[in-house]
């Protein structure tokens, strides 16, 4: 026999039709201050619910101070006076848009919530923990975005406790609740996150006859499918922004390398250490680049690729954003490897501000975010991957293209690795990114970058 029972879309748009009726019900005063809702019964029939979801809905709507429960009574109106407007801030990364339809989901929680307004403010990704101090200090953010970079950066500066410490999410995937914590306390609910792939266009890759990458793939073999697309295509059948932390530092964890701490510094003379860097820079000079700097930011290769300049790229699930609009099939792909499967996951969080003088209401909105229909909506109209595991994994009818290896990433769960792995500073790391330049350039020798690198080293120590 077929349950009759709805599905959970159906459900939860049942349930926010109710509490939505019944909101702007109450606020345009159609329904008087001093009268009752009626029974919990009759609004189940109304709205197709059960009596326990109906119950769920007014909860709500008691939690913003619209109605007031009598018991053994009712449900009683206090009307739209009665719920103070609040005013919070959120301070967000400006990608976030494109990677999660922010903008969307803020009007959706205004709806729900009519009594709190909130303003999106852009926040710096650089000189991350000295600026966002003085955003959550003067009180101009409750809430903010919280990447894995400025995460650990903060943390490196002893600096967390200006997060209000949070409850974990029981939806997320447990691997990245650790990656937001410290000794034991979540500091940033986990929203959205993503390994670093591949990214190939399936025609031109069939045009060349190079079967498509898979999961055995090592970069000798990734060299020679972009040597035979560049020969026969006339395009980079290779590219990434290699200059970037969210790129290099992949071939470092897939060697298992970790930087050696000596006095007050870091050694930065160990042959490992630029085989590696020597081998992903050479990744692009082998096709006959003649400048690594086509590219200033991640977002560069994915507009070569959009442009069906780049036949294969290194790129996230972030970096889709831009490519989802391609007018090719395209798909995904585990990175290459050579002696350990190892790939960078990236991770976004939500961050309350301690010292917010709205905090229940940030507490709110993060809660809504990371809640399973924001996160179902980002899984249906994003190419990002959301927290959430039953979002993330969820199946049905998709409203946009979505990869046919979309969920590649459950294949390399056991792949994933972070900064923290490679046992150096944030603001080391970046120290290095910059000295690295001319290096990426082909312009100076590793011998000479690292000379440069252990001499300012001595000179801080």
């Amino acid at each position: 026999m077929m349950s009759n029972k709805p599905d959970r879309i159906t459900f939860q748009k049942r349930l926010d039709d109710m509490v939505g009726t019944l909101r702007r019900e109450i606020i345009a005063a159609k329904r008087p201050a001093g009268d009752y809702l009626p029974s919990e019964l009759a609004l189940a029939e109304q709205f197709l619910l059960s009596k326990k979801s109906v119950r769920k809905g007014l909860e709500l709507l008691v939690e913003e101070g619209l109605i007031t429960k009598v018991p053994r009574v009712g449900n009683r109106i206090n009307g739209p006076g009665a719920a103070e407007v609040i005013s919070i801030k959120l301070g967000c990364y400006p990608s976030l848009e494109g990677e999660t339809g922010i903008s969307e989901l803020i009007g959706q929680f205004n709806d729900r919530y009519p009594h709190i307004r909130v303003e999106i403010l852009p926040l710096p990704y650089t000189q991350y923990p000295e600026a966002v101090k003085g955003f959550l200090d003067h009180g101009w953010v409750d809430v903010i975005t919280l990447n894995l970079w400025n995460f650990r950066e903060t943390m490196e500066h002893d600096a967390l406790s200006i997060f209000e410490p949070q409850t974990a999410n029981p939806e997320s995937y447990p691997f990245l609740t650790p990656l937001m914590s410290h000794e034991g306390v979540l500091y940033a609910k986990p929203f959205i996150f993503s390994p670093v792939v591949l990214c190939y266009n399936k025609s031109l890759l069939r045009q060349a006859a190079i079967p498509e990458p898979d999961s055995s793939w090592s970069w000798k073999q990734l060299s020679h499918a972009a040597n035979r697309l560049k020969q026969q295509l006339g395009l980079f059948g290779f590219y990434a922004h290699i200059a970037s932390t969210n790129r290099f530092p992949v071939l470092l964890l897939q060697e298992q390398f970790r930087f050696r701490k000596e006095g007050g510094g870091y050694r930065y003379d160990d042959p490992k250490l630029w085989e590696k860097l020597s081998q992903f820079r050479d990744l692009i000079y082998a096709q006959g680049v003649h400048s690594s700097f086509l590219s200033e930011s991640d977002a560069d290769a994915e507009k070569l690729f959009l442009q069906q300049k780049a036949a294969i790229i290194m790129t996230t699930y972030y970096g889709l954003k831009y490519v989802k609009d391609a007018p090719f099939e395209y798909d995904l792909a585990p990175l290459p490897y050579d002696n350990s499967a190892k790939t960078l996951l990236l991770v976004t969080g939500l961050a309350i501000n301690r010292q917010s003088k709205q905090k229940d209401a940030a507490k709110l909105l993060v809660d809504f975010l990371c809640s399973e229909p924001s996160q179902l909506f980002i899984r249906r109209n994003t190419l990002s991957i959301p927290a959430g595991k039953s979002s993330a994994e969820w199946t049905g009818p998709e409203t946009m293209y979505k990869p046919p290896r979309y969920n590649v990433y459950r294949e390399i769960i056991p792949t994933f690795g972070t900064y923290g792995d490679l046992d150096i500073p944030i603001r080391e790391l970046d120290r290095l990114r910059n000295e690295l330049k001319l290096f990426w350039a082909n312009m100076e020798d590793a011998e000479s970058v690292a000379g440069r690198l252990e001499a300012r080293t001595s000179m801080r120590s």
